[in-house]
């Protein structure tokens, strides 16, 4: 015997109902089989609908129309398939019912309310129009259905809405068709009988669970539950697009799953089938080819370790603490007393070990009625001052892991709470079985899609989106783009998905959940999704779409936006720059930036400020966080400096190496910023700041290239026209240089807590010497690299290499480790 549940949307429709009456067929070759259905999709909340809104005055004929059309349409959309005289014979059942409809509804209208067996009356009107029409299309196969009535069938007791089946008695009224030898038998679900004639309902999802007590009333072999997904999914699918259906679990992982929150299966479900030892399959009626996931006794762990995650929203946590309750036997026990008479289901415990302090989580809807309940349990304690007022918190979900591999796999509490942190997510409570089968973590719901995600990317180790708002799109943002579009398949091979959420120039910008395509995401800044830049509006877009790893990317040189990284990182993105103003400001701004990082948890990364590709910046900072002294710090910090000192070496004249370097692209369009030294005095004191020296721009010696009165000729050409005036002093300078064994190279230095920048003789053994052609080096004299410094040397300037930069420090932020 196979019990086969077909939900709402699975007999949607007409072609629906002959799709699962095939299905029904196929498997009644083999074995007896239990068809359970649902109510058409949609019809339950009609009828539920109904009896509130006449309750309160509405007419009641537009409800009792759409119940007709919705099922008179199925049976005019089965016309060719029934048998003769079959639709005629549809249409006075469905007549039958909605003059039912209609009479309950006249009642409702007149008593002002809606009494519960009433509604459960109207809402098992569903199930009987749908199992009417599905008998019909199975006879019209050739199959001869029992059609069975779950108020004679299904005995249960308690809340007319939320009945508990008498299993004994139902076993009793099964005895018959147990052994019996009828090929297909056809239970409408979600409703039942209190043994008196009177039909009372099984609560919602209570469809899947008329299908376990048929499964357990039968012994069948297997009880499935047809839906429209394709099984028990490693997380809600809708919230996590890497999500997968997994292929099995154990009885107790699922119970776990559906009781924090996945719908796929109602915890009711699963205990009649465990109890029973029957195996429950989920399948996907629209893709009956797929395997769907089997529940069962002695489920293979996952590889995982853990099965699932889930995200149960609409908690509040409320909070009951006094010191008179340290010692104190049984508060607990009154708590959930008082809870339990009110009705009211604790979904998650936690107490504290000092005893002063138990919080429990129920549902939103029941939260104002607890905190009576409970105030009013404690009352004379509350008077006394050894119990403080109940505290409820709001705006909260439950955020649980569920497994039967983690009572066997190291850390995977610690990859929880470790997923949860690198996002900045508060953890309110913490819950966990002694089973050691499922963690829970209270946090604030507006963090729980983004927490789900990340959770779920930590342990299975799906692809992890970093979503990019690239502000420039010059060279350097240009290149970026390049770069990503070059490399995303090699990215996404390796667990990463890089998208273009955002992209800016200065006068617009476009925002696009789905991300631009990088090859052609600057040509959406002339499109009509263009908007005016505004940064406020980048840190709701973020916020909105729950991002995970959301990172503002700042390409450009502009100073206005450098001075907002601290209200981006505010916002909860983290900032990647090229943008050397912000660190080479003020350093109150300097270490301002820092303690926002540090509070909101976010990454500040800026590699590129000071050598472009080469890591400079991370070096330094492992030197110093590992516990070396830095002694000294000397660097050729300008690509174009270290050509033009290179051509000077090589006897090239002043004049003509400076014209050489613009015409190469090597210097800005007026070379005189280059040769100002302003540039390398920023990198400069960007280093020092990075050793610890708490030093201020002007505080750095800058020395420039050149005497002041050739700087201030008019405009290029005019400085061009006056610099043959150094070209004889130059030269006499570096034959001089070369006589002693020296050259001549533009140094950063830092030493002794002093910056300084400047033209510096240096011998032919000096690890700077032999930089030049617009290469770039450091070298790091520290205690640990003493008497020879650690050198770094590279190409440090140009758009190639610095895009190159931005994209490490942006792959930085992913989780490379996964599971």
């Amino acid at each position: 015997m196979r019990v086969m549940k077909f939900g709402g949307t699975s007999v949607g429709d007409a072609a629906r109902m002959r799709r699962v009456i095939e299905l029904i067929e196929a498997a009644a070759r083999h074995e007896r089989v239990c068809l359970v259905a649902s109510a058409v999709t949609g019809v339950t909340n009609l009828l539920v609908d109904a009896t509130q809104r006449v309750a309160a005055g509405e007419d009641v004929s537009p409800f009792t129309d759409r119940f007709r059309s919705v099922h008179e349409q199925i049976v005019a959309d089965l016309d060719g398939v029934l048998r003769a005289g079959d639709s005629d014979l549809l249409l006075g059942v469905i007549q039958t019912l909605t003059r039912e409809f209609e009479r309950l509804l006249q009642g409702v209208s007149l008593l002002r309310e809606a009494p519960p067996l009433a509604i459960a009356r109207v809402s098992s009107l569903g199930e009987r129009a749908s199992c009417a029409i599905l008998a019909e299309i199975a006879r019209a196969r050739g199959l001869e259905p029992l059609l069975l009535d779950p108020s004679e069938y299904v005995i249960a007791t308690g809340d007319p809405l939320e009945a508990v089946p008498d299993m004994e008695r139902v076993r009793e009224r099964w005895a018959p068709i147990r052994n019996g030898r009828e090929r297909l038998i056809l239970l409408p679900g979600f409703f039942a009988g209190d043994g008196d004639g009177r039909i009372v309902l099984l609560g919602r999802g209570g469809s899947d669970w008329s299908a376990a007590i048929a499964a357990a009333a039968l012994d069948a072999a297997l009880c499935e539950i047809w839906t429209d997904v394709d099984g028990i999914y490693s997380a809600d699918p809708r919230l996590v697009p890497d999500a997968f259906p997994v292929s099995e679990t154990s009885f107790e992982e699922a119970m776990e799953l559906s009781y924090f929150g996945a719908k796929v299966l109602h915890p009711k479900t699963i205990q009649p089938a465990r109890e029973r030892g029957i195996p429950v399959a989920v399948r996907n009626s629209f893709a009956p080819e797929k395997p769907g996931t089997l529940v069962k006794n002695g489920a293979a762990p996952s590889p995982h370790g853990v099965r699932g995650l889930t995200l149960l929203r609409d908690v509040v946590l409320l909070n009951l603490t006094g010191s008179g309750m340290a010692g104190i036997p049984g508060v607990a026990s009154r708590a959930f007393g008082a809870l339990g008479e009110a009705g009211i289901s604790a979904i998650l415990i936690s107490q504290a070990s000092s005893e002063c302090a138990i919080s429990i989580c129920v549902a939103r809807k029941d939260g104002a009625r607890a905190v009576i309940v409970l105030d009013k349990a404690f009352e004379a304690e509350r008077r006394l001052t050894r119990v403080d007022d109940i505290e409820m918190r709001t705006g909260l979900a439950i955020l649980s892991v569920v497994g039967d591999g983690m009572r066997t796999r190291v850390g995977s509490a610690g990859t929880f709470f470790d997923a949860l942190a690198q996002i900045a997510v508060n953890v309110v409570a913490i819950a966990q079985g002694s089973n050691e089968r499922s963690i829970s973590a209270v946090i604030q719901e507006h963090d729980g899609e983004r927490a789900l995600r990340h959770a779920h990317h930590r342990f299975f180790g799906t692809p992890e989106a970093l979503d990019l708002f690239v502000f420039g799109v010059g060279g350097v943002g240009t290149k970026l783009l390049h770069q990503i579009a070059a490399q995303r398949e090699r990215l996404r091979a390796r667990g990463v998905e890089v998208r273009i959420t955002g992209i800016a120039n200065s006068k617009a910008m476009v925002l696009d959940e789905k991300g631009l395509d990088p090859s052609f995401a600057r040509d959406a800044l002339t499109g009509p999704s263009a908007r005016p830049v505004n940064l406020a509006q980048v840190a709701e877009f973020a916020a909105k779409q729950k991002l995970v790893t959301p990172v503002f990317v700042d390409c450009t040189a502009n100073a206005e936006l450098a001075l907002r990284y601290g209200t981006v990182m505010d916002a909860g993105l983290h900032v990647v720059t090229a943008n050397k103003i912000a660190n080479s400001s003020s350093s109150a701004m300097y270490r301002e930036l820092r303690r926002i990082a540090r509070h909101k948890q976010r990454r500040f990364l800026y590699e590129t400020n000071v050598g472009a590709g080469l890591p400079v910046i991370w070096t330094l900072q492992k030197l110093v966080n590992t516990g070396d002294r830095v002694v000294r710090i000397e660097g050729v910090l300008s690509g174009s400096m270290s050509y033009l000192m290179g051509r000077l070496e090589e006897g090239a004249l002043m004049s003509h190496a400076v014209r050489e370097a613009k015409e190469k692209g090597f210097t800005e369009p007026d070379p005189r910023d280059d040769l100002s030294g302003r540039d390398v005095a920023r990198k400069v004191l960007i280093l020092a700041r990075e050793t610890g020296i708490d030093i201020e721009p002007e505080q750095v010696v800058v020395e420039g290239v050149l005497p002041r009165e050739i700087m201030e000729q008019g405009d290029v050409e005019e400085f061009f026209d006056a610099l043959p005036k150094l070209d004889a002093e130059f030269a006499a300078r570096m034959k001089d240089l070369k006589s002693k064994g020296q050259t001549l190279r533009f140094v950063g230095t830092i030493e002794e807590g002093r910056a300084s920048v400047g033209l510096r003789a240096v011998d032919v053994d000096h690890p700077l010497s032999s930089i030049k052609g617009g290469e770039n080096a450091l070298a790091f004299l520290t205690e640990h690299y003493s008497p020879r410094p650690m050198v770094i040397r590279g190409y440090g300037a140009g758009a190639e290499v610095t895009a190159a930069g931005v994209l490490s420090d942006i792959l930085s932020l992913a989780d490379w480790g996964g599971a």
